[in-house]
């Protein structure tokens, strides 16, 4: 059979268009973006992480992540620029975030929170914490065990956040249940749900193939299913994380 004329795709590549593209806006400049872009680049030919902003309030991430689903529905266009939009933030300098929380999921926006911050989900890749902490005391266990060097992750850490995250999952997910055990509100300290969002980035593969032609956000029952036959790929903004998206 004559192949048809045009460009031939490269040997090995998954085009752009079939990669799902998670926008993300993180609380944290340095310690949220690495972590996840490093999961992203083990996943670079299903998912492409969108870096959108960083270094706001959580409140102000939610409202930002709402106008960016307003202006993707508002598309005249129909152009696709990602599939679905996340903030992730630390629940302990901002306790009274419930309201806005509600919000992103009202609008379709997904979050993933921390308490008292993202160094709880790091340590729990190494050992339990069932106890209240606060952000100074996890962050230096975090130190202790080497996983973290002031706000970055530590060079030797990365072993231990790829090869245990069922553990540390199962480890969250156990703090979850204790919470609702013993009558706390959702979300308590100490709890994180971080890997929602890994998940998401690992799954990627599977839920593509299952919504190759249509999807609905997460979170958000009432959006109209999208044809993608009949859309295409935005180009990464120039926020995007490049060595996670190639």
């Amino acid at each position: 059979m004559t192949r048809p004329a045009g460009r031939r795709p490269r040997r090995g590549h998954t085009p752009r268009r079939e990669r799902r593209v998670i926008r993300v806006l993180t609380e944290g400049k340095i310690t949220e973006p690495s972590y996840l872009t490093a999961w992203a680049r083990r996943h670079r030919h299903t998912v492409r992480l969108n870096l959108s902003e960083s270094g706001m309030a959580p409140e102000t991430l939610i409202n930002h992540a709402i106008q960016h689903m307003r202006r993707r529905r508002r598309s005249r266009r129909g152009d696709q620029d990602f599939d679905e939009i996340w903030c992730v933030f630390d629940i302990d300098q901002h306790p009274n975030v419930s309201t806005a929380i509600h919000n992103a999921r009202q609008s379709g926006v997904e979050v993933a929170v921390s308490n008292p911050c993202i160094e709880l989900w790091f340590v729990l890749h190494v050992e339990d914490q069932t106890a209240h902490i606060n952000r100074r005391n996890v962050q230096r266990r975090a130190n202790e065990l080497q996983l973290t060097s002031g706000k970055a992750i530590s060079n030797t850490a990365w072993d231990s956040l790829f090869d245990e995250f069922e553990t540390a999952r199962r480890r969250a997910k156990a703090l979850d249940e204790r919470h609702a055990g013993n009558g706390s509100p959702p979300r308590s300290n100490p709890s994180t749900d971080i890997w929602r969002l890994v998940d998401r980035i690992r799954s990627s593969h599977s839920n593509h193939a299952a919504n190759a032609n249509s999807f609905t956000f997460p979170g958000n029952a009432s959006s109209r299913p999208v044809d993608r036959r009949r859309s295409r790929m935005a180009h990464p903004s120039p926020m995007s994380e490049d060595g996670a998206t190639e």
